[in-house]
């Protein structure tokens, strides 16, 4: 848990020192498709390496309690889905929820946003 909390911290303090060009508006309908698939970038060496991959992978799993569901090859993806996703969709570890969920959506700093269908969130250049 103090892992979670350091985690949490350190990514509030780069997101306020490196804001992005895009501002995110809108909310969540808490429907739980963000958790469902979870997809995490990974870079071309590391899925070039069977060794390395399997790192990042048991890294991500122990690290934020996700499992894998598959590696997507064609666009660099690792799909994770998450142990505390409830059957309506919701966080049942809500307060002790990793960075990469509290601070959904995440932004990739020279690319426009993209969400997953349904979701309430979108974008302003």
């Amino acid at each position: 848990m103090l892992l979670v909390l350091l985690d949490n911290f350190v990514t509030m303090g780069l997101k306020s020192l490196f804001p992005t060009r895009h501002k995110i508006t809108g909310r969540c309908k808490m429907c739980g498709n963000c958790c469902r698939e979870i997809r995490m970038k990974i870079a071309p060496a590391f899925l070039s390496s069977k060794f390395f991959t399997e790192l990042v992978i048991r890294w991500i799993s122990w690290l934020f309690d996700f499992y894998l569901i598959e590696i997507d090859f064609e666009h660099q993806d690792l799909v994770f889905s998450c142990y505390h996703r409830g059957e309506d969709g919701k966080c049942k570890n809500y307060f002790w929820r990793p960075s990469i969920c509290r601070n959904y959506p995440l932004l990739d700093y020279f690319k426009k946003p993209v969400f997953l269908p349904g979701c309430g969130y979108y974008a302003e250049d």
